[in-house]
């Protein structure tokens, strides 16, 4: 690992090459890179872990918001105002909300470690102190979440072509009637491809995350020192 470390310390030195005659000052040491280095991506992992919180709390609220409408249509349904298609609809939307969340928190919790291990190792290069089993232990963490979350996206997935599929059977029946203009059905028609082909495409690559080498504590800790 501490060959890895150098030869990103070496790309870095490199790529500072150019400025080098611009002024005077301390010259690097390999440590002093990693940290900044590591220091940085552990910033650019920060703004992810935002981001990916404002989306836990965004699917959130969609969830609380359809859940009502969910609840209002049964409601409807139960007295004959509106039809079971309707229904339907709501039903699938809620279904694909709540997978959403469960792939959202899970992208949360890889992103967290992530962002952990960075901090980590920047420390590591600044002169405190860590271990290799507290390092191994976070970053093993994000890629248990990482790989976890990859058959609750392809049910995510799989639950928006349910519903895009539904919603265009109900637009298709809107627009015979003159309710619904053209190019309502041809956005829905737009939304199930774009659906249709993420499905497909992760449900393809869904198995590709435990074909990855990851290196077991024993091979961290039998890397020469």
């Amino acid at each position: 690992m501490r060959r890895v470390f150098c030869r990103i310390a070496a790309l870095l030195a490199l790529a500072c090459a150019p400025f080098a005659g611009l002024a005077e000052g301390t010259p690097l040491t390999t440590d002093q890179a990693l940290m900044l280095y590591f220091s940085d991506s552990g910033r650019s992992f920060g703004y992810q872990v935002m981001i990916a919180r404002i989306q836990v709390e965004t699917v959130q609220a969609e969830i609380a918001r359809d859940a009502a409408l969910l609840a209002r249509n049964e409601e409807l349904h139960r007295s004959n105002a509106v039809p079971l298609i309707e229904l339907e609809v709501a039903r699938l939307k809620d279904a694909w909300n709540r997978k959403q969340l469960v792939v959202a928190e899970k992208n949360l919790e890889f992103l967290m470690a992530e962002y952990q291990a960075m901090t980590l190792l920047a420390g590591h290069f600044g002169g405190a102190g860590t271990t290799v089993e507290d390092l191994y232990a976070i970053m093993r963490r994000g890629w248990d979440a990482s790989c976890a979350k990859a058959p609750d996206e392809v049910a995510a997935y799989a639950a928006w072509v349910a519903f895009v599929t539904k919603s265009l059977e109900r637009a298709r029946q809107l627009n015979a009637r003159g309710s619904l203009p053209e190019a309502e059905v041809l956005d829905r028609v737009a939304q199930l491809a774009i659906a249709e082909s993420n499905y497909q495409n992760r449900l393809a690559s869904q198995d590709r995350c435990t074909t990855v080498l990851f290196p077991s504590l024993q091979d961290v800790l039998a890397v020469p020192r």
